[in-house]
Formats: structure tokens, C-alpha cells, sequence
């Protein structure tokens, strides 16, 4: 991990953030402003190792090149000298991590090719005027390359360096060009990108920056942060924040550090248990209270209807439109079934990080044995994703879903799984994985999205009709079609005269039909 740093003042921010970044795999790169002292930037993080100051310094003045020329500077020094190939993250000195040093690197090693850049098309609606004003001869120009615009911090793998000089060894007019354009730290690595051609930056960019910036009216300047965002920045799923002053963010500062982020609670395992459901509470109080008393304190109850909503501590309500707030593009937009129940689950864990593993169970769920003993045939079990009836496309041509699934990079059939998922588990990677790939517009129905995007990435499975001790009684056919045997199906209902043994069943409906 290699942090770039671009600083001008309060050389003691500089090294509170530098500490608290610091690990055995972390590389600081800092780049002074001309027009301060460096020394006391020095003596501040002189007691660190991997501290880099750049050869060359510019006067980094606001919507001046030289904060290109500065970074270009860096980069080039990182290529050529330093020789550290570890991901590039721009920060400003006053920026500040609010995820701990270990979220961070877990995070981006998940993420080893991606380029993470906001950018937008010229004209920009946050901008004044779209941003057209920033572009000397914009009506001609636009004709002859397509311009973008974002945030000034973003993060590159090292590998995207050499694309980005070979493209202005190639280019060296689109160097002199943004000499001249307003502000080019928001628009001239944006431009570059989308412009570049290059097959590996087209396939990994990714419109996020990873920072949590509030912007004061009219958009031009972040806003100093203070105690009063702290509950904002706690539920942030961006990396690092900005900006933070000594004068005005002191105490925000001191709360990040005392109070644990999600992120950093301590996990140990821990499993959250969901029971979902859309029915009132009277008709499915029986099997959530025994869900509840069997297995513990972290079982929570989903509700999907407003409704039928209940005052309780771990009562959350889901509502199908969350979709909307979460940037995902839903199966149905109307209703959650079929294909879209997992929002449900991204919705949950997005508020509630502080878990590895999270099951989720529907409400036409029956089980009669104990649910402890159910979840501890997989306490040893670290998979990413338990389900049942993982089932490759060659062997169940004929389900109805397969070709219900839109990604960015379309596959082939011999690469699509489908599963089905009453009961399931993820693990909280594989949940940071799917949304991320939702948000940048995967969607689909979910018994083939879900277990496809994860098997490309990796990820692992585990197959419960397949457990060593029988915890259903398997379909023949693997729940592929709507007629049915065994415990654990999509139809037909399962009936009271089915229902012998310690063994799941679905769907049992509230009165179960008697043969």
C-alpha cells in the first residue's frame, strides 16, 4: 500500500494521520508545498518508517497544474525509485482514515485491479455552468476528446502508472492542454482514463471515491468536519474523510479514535441470524420466538411490510424501495419476490457491519429441531456461501432464471450457477463484493446473480443438501421446476403429514394442508 500525500500545512495532522495508517505494508510518499517549510513536516513523522518526502516540490496553489505536476511528480518517483508496486491512494493532509489501517488493506486487496475514480461527463450538474467554463475553447475541444470531471482523490493499482505515461508520452498535447483548463485536479486524470483506450483501466474502473466529503454551497469546497458528522462518518462506508482541521475538528478526531467504527468491533465469528418476513407478527410469532430463544441474542426479525411493523430492539424494517438508497437495480421493481429477498440481507449488513457470517431465513421456513444445534454443525465452516442446490447450467438447462442476469462482463452458460436460498449464509466479504458489483449495475434475479458474480471472483460454497448429518431431505431434481419431492423445495407447499423429523422444510405456509 502506497499512500501519496499532498501537504501544505499543520505538519502535526500530517503525522496523527500517518500513525494511524501505518502497518507493516504501508509506504508514505509526501509531497510539501513549496510555499511552506518542510522541516517541521520532517520532524513530525520522523519516527516512522517508510516515510518518503518527493525530490522535487511545486507551490500546489488551489485550481493551479502545479497539483498535477505535484502528483505526476510522485508518481513517477514511486515508478522510477521507490519500487514499491503496491496500490496508490491519493490523500491531502487533511484528509483522515475513518475505517482502522486493517479494514483499509483488507478492503483494497479485495479490489486488486480496481481503479477507484469518480467521474462524471462534461457537463457536470454539480458543477457551476456544467464545468464548461473550466475548458479553454470547450465547444471545439469537446468535439475532439470527451471530458470528465470528479473528485481530485482516487485510487490506482500500480499498474494503471503505466498507462497513464504512456498515454502523455503519446499525448503531449493533452499535457499542455490542461495547463491552461480551471481546476485540473477534478478533471484531467478522469479525462485521461476514459480516454485512454486501454483495455485493463476500461474493465477496472469503478466510479467511487472512496472518501466521505460534505460540500459546502455552492459545491466549490468541502466543508470542515466536526463532532456533529460523527454519526454520519460512523455509518459511512467510505475509507478516509476529509477535510478535518486542528482548530475545528480536534474532538471529531479524538471521538473517531475512542469510538469503534463498525469496522473495528471485534468479530470473532460472530453470525447475525435474519428471519424475513412480509406477514403479520401474530401468524409467524411461533417459529421467530423459537429461532430467537434457540440460538441466541443475534437474531434479528426483517420486516418487509410497514404494516405489520412491531416496536422491538432487534426488529428492522426493509422495505423494497430501499433499493433506490442502496444505488441497486432490483429484479422486479415492484415487489422483492421472486429474484430480490437478498436485498434484504445487503440492506441489514450495510447498517450492521459488525458481523462475518449472516444468515438469512425466509418465513416459510419450518424446523423442528433445535436451531443451536443446526447452526453449530457450521460454526468450523468458513465458507462465503452456504445454500442449497448449487446446480451448473448443463445440468438443469431447462430452469426458467438462467438468462435472467445482466453483468458487465456477459458469460457464457457453462459459467452460470444457480442455488436456492429459503435458508442461506454470506459471509461479510462476499456481501462487500455484491455491493459493489449492484452498485455498479449487475442485477438479475438472485438464485443465479448471486451465486455467479461470487463463483468469477472466487469465492467459496458449501451445499447444505450435501452435509455430512442430513439437514433436508434432497429433491430429486434439485428444486428445479415447480413439482417437487422431498423437504426442501420450491413447490408444492409441504404438507403436515411431510413434516417428521429434524430436517428444514419450505414452504410450509401457516396451516399446512393435510393429504
Amino acid at each position: 500500500m502506497i499512500y501519496f500525500i499532498l501537504a501544505h500545512n499543520f505538519p502535526e495532522s500530517l503525522g496523527t494521520m500517518v500513525r494511524k495508517l501505518r502497518d507493516d505494508d504501508a509506504h508514505f510518499v509526501i509531497h510539501v508545498d513549496k510555499n511552506f517549510d518542510i522541516e517541521p513536516f520532517r520532524v513530525a513523522v520522523s519516527d516512522i518508517e517508510n516515510c518518503y518526502f518527493t525530490p522535487d516540490r511545486f507551490a500546489t496553489n488551489w485550481g493551479s497544474f502545479s497539483l498535477i505536476e505535484a502528483t505526476l511528480h510522485a508518481f513517477k518517483y514511486i515508478k522510477d525509485d521507490l519500487r514499491k508496486q503496491g496500490r496508490i491512494i491519493l490523500l491531502s493532509g487533511a484528509c483522515y482514515p475513518i475505517k482502522s489501517s486493517g479494514y483499509i488493506r483488507d478492503y483494497l486487496e479485495r479490489h486488486p485491479d480496481t481503479i477507484f475514480i469518480e467521474y462524471e461527463a462534461v457537463p457536470r450538474k454539480a458543477w457551476s455552468k456544467g464545468g464548461t467554463d473550466r475548458f479553454p475553447l470547450y465547444d471545439e475541444v469537446k468535439d475532439t476528446i470527451d471530458l470528465y470531471g470528479g473528485s481530485q482523490w482516487f485510487s490506482i493499482p500500480y499498474k494503471a502508472l503505466e498507462v497513464i505515461f504512456d498515454f502523455l508520452e503519446l499525448n503531449p498535447v493533452f499535457l499542455e492542454y490542461f495547463r491552461h483548463v480551471w481546476i485540473p485536479d477534478e478533471s484531467f486524470f478522469q479525462t485521461l482514463f476514459l480516454n485512454c483506450g486501454d483495455s485493463y483501466v476500461m474493465k477496472n474502473l469503478n466510479n467511487q471515491n472512496l472518501h466521505y466529503i460534505k460540500w459546502e454551497w455552492p459545491f466549490m469546497r468541502p466543508s470542515t468536519l466536526t463532532s456533529k458528522d460523527i454519526v454520519d462518518l460512523q455509518r459511512s462506508e467510505s475509507l478516509f474523510a476529509r477535510k478535518f482541521s486542528p482548530l475545528n475538528s480536534n474532538s471529531l478526531l479524538k471521538e473517531l479514535d475512542l469510538v469503534p467504527s463498525a469496522d473495528t468491533e471485534k468479530r470473532n465469528d460472530k453470525t447475525a441470524i435474519l428471519f424475513l418476513t412480509d406477514k403479520p407478527y401474530d401468524t409467524i410469532k411461533a417459529r421467530y420466538e423459537k429461532l430467537r430463544s434457540e440460538s441466541g441474542e443475534d437474531v434479528y426479525l426483517i420486516m418487509t411490510n410497514r404494516d405489520n411493523l412491531i416496536e422491538g430492539d432487534k426488529v428492522v424494517l426493509y422495505e423494497h424501495e430501499y433499493y433506490r438508497q442502496m444505488g441497486y437495480i432490483p429484479f422486479d421493481e415492484e415487489k422483492m419476490v421472486p429474484g430480490s429477498t437478498y436485498f434484504s440481507l445487503l440492506h441489514f449488513w450495510r447498517n450492521h457491519l459488525a458481523y462475518e457470517y449472516y444468515w438469512l431465513i425466509e418465513d416459510d421456513v419450518l424446523y423442528e429441531g433445535d436451531w443451536n444445534n443446526f447452526f453449530n454443525e457450521f460454526n468450523s465452516n468458513h465458507t462465503d456461501f452456504i445454500s442449497s442446490y448449487f446446480t451448473h447450467f448443463h445440468d438443469a438447462s431447462h430452469w426458467y432464471w438462467w438468462n435472467d442476469i445482466n453483468i458487465k462482463n456477459p458469460v457464457g452458460n457453462e459459467y452460470k450457477i444457480r442455488t436456492f436460498y429459503p435458508v442461506c449464509r454470506l459471509s461479510s466479504k462476499a456481501l462487500v463484493y455484491l455491493d459493489e458489483r449492484l452498485k455498479s449495475g449487475d442485477h438479475g434475479h438472485g438464485e443465479v446473480l448471486v451465486p455467479t458474480l461470487l463463483s468469477l471472483k472466487g469465492f467459496t460454497f458449501y451445499d447444505i443438501a450435501d452435509h455430512q448429518v442430513p439437514l433436508i431431505i434432497p429433491c430429486s431434481n434439485r428444486a428445479v421446476g415447480d413439482r417437487n419431492n422431498g423437504s426442501f423445495r420450491y413447490r408444492p407447499f409441504i404438507s403436515k403429514k411431510e413434516i417428521k423429523g429434524n430436517f428444514l422444510f419450505h414452504p410450509v405456509k401457516e396451516n399446512p394442508i393435510s393429504d
